[in-house]
């Protein structure tokens, strides 16, 4: 059965959505979990307890792991989206803090991030609450995340 959209129209309608996506993003940095390094130089040192027998962690080293992409940022309006508004009529009431975002990020973005725990983004930063949901007119061309703001006293 033929599509509704001719190939050309397709990539008219993707070439838009880049366009998009290229005019109003910005960088975002997203912060992998860290990789446990043992450095294997005591011969005392046990991995299971990750101590040597004087209970030093001399031995083991973290790295933080972190990349920059492109995203567009919206900012949810609590009233207004989501489960929160009593107008609709909704059961549900999902609480969601004053300063949540939505981004979208493409491929490349959502690879790394579905394996991240941080977002940072204009000095703030934001712990991922979604899985990246695919999102695009004619394929998955981007990847929705929704991200909750951290409380700095509590890291």
């Amino acid at each position: 059965m033929a599509g509704f959209l001719s190939s050309s129209n397709i990539s008219k309608i993707e070439s838009i959505h880049e366009k998009l996506h290229e005019t109003f993003s910005q960088n975002i940095t997203v912060y992998k979990n860290g990789t446990k390094v043992l450095i294997a130089h005591d011969p005392k040192y046990n991995s299971v307890y990750g101590r040597n027998n004087l209970g030093k962690r001399d031995s083991v080293k973290y790295e933080t792991l972190s990349e920059t992409f492109d995203a567009r940022v919206y900012y949810i309006d609590t009233d207004k989206e989501l489960f929160n508004n009593d107008s609709s009529g909704s059961q549900i009431k999902v609480v969601v803090p004053d300063g949540s975002i939505k981004i979208f990020v493409k491929k490349d973005g959502f690879n790394f991030i579905k394996e991240a725990r941080r977002v940072e983004l204009d000095g703030t930063r934001f712990s991922i609450k979604s899985d990246g949901s695919p999102f695009g007119l004619t394929g998955n061309l981007f990847y929705t995340f929704y991200l909750f703001p951290l409380d700095e006293s509590e890291e």
